[in-house]
């Protein structure tokens, strides 16, 4: 019986004690430097014209099974060059780690100045996944 009010006794200072000691957790990790991930470069990107005012792009890269690409949304254009932005989001909660090729082909609207695109794909957080640059074909 006396063991057992020890180990009680022992269990109540830990959980009492446990959120400070995981306060200053945070502290030590923001004085660790970060790692830095660098973008890898797409894979076969392309942008063609199919008219006057519509570009189609596609590209591959290695991804989750557990992602899907959204919607392309439209940037910048800085002296013929598009900025288009590719986002991904998560489809499952808890998602294996297995790579796999995604394809994606979207149509953007483009006006015809639009001569190069600049690609950026992030990751469901928002951080960069892969990019890359190419001029637009015109069929």
């Amino acid at each position: 019986m006396l063991d057992a009010r020890i180990t009680l006794a022992l269990v109540a200072a830990i959980g009492i004690s446990a959120p400070a000691l995981a306060q200053d957790a945070p502290k030590d990790a923001a004085a660790a430097p970060a790692a830095t991930t660098q973008a890898v470069q797409l894979d076969d990107l392309d942008a063609k014209r199919i008219n006057p005012n519509q570009i189609t792009i596609d590209f591959e890269y290695q991804g989750s099974a557990c992602e899907q690409v959204s919607p392309a949304e439209v940037g910048e254009l800085n002296n013929g060059t598009l900025a288009v932005t590719f986002p991904t989001i998560s489809t499952a909660e808890v998602c294996t780690m297995q790579v796999q090729e995604i394809e994606v082909e979207q149509t953007i609207e483009a006006e015809h100045i639009i001569s190069k695109i600049d690609v950026t794909l992030t990751g469901p957080d928002g951080e960069v996944i892969a990019t890359g640059s190419t001029d637009v074909d015109h069929d």
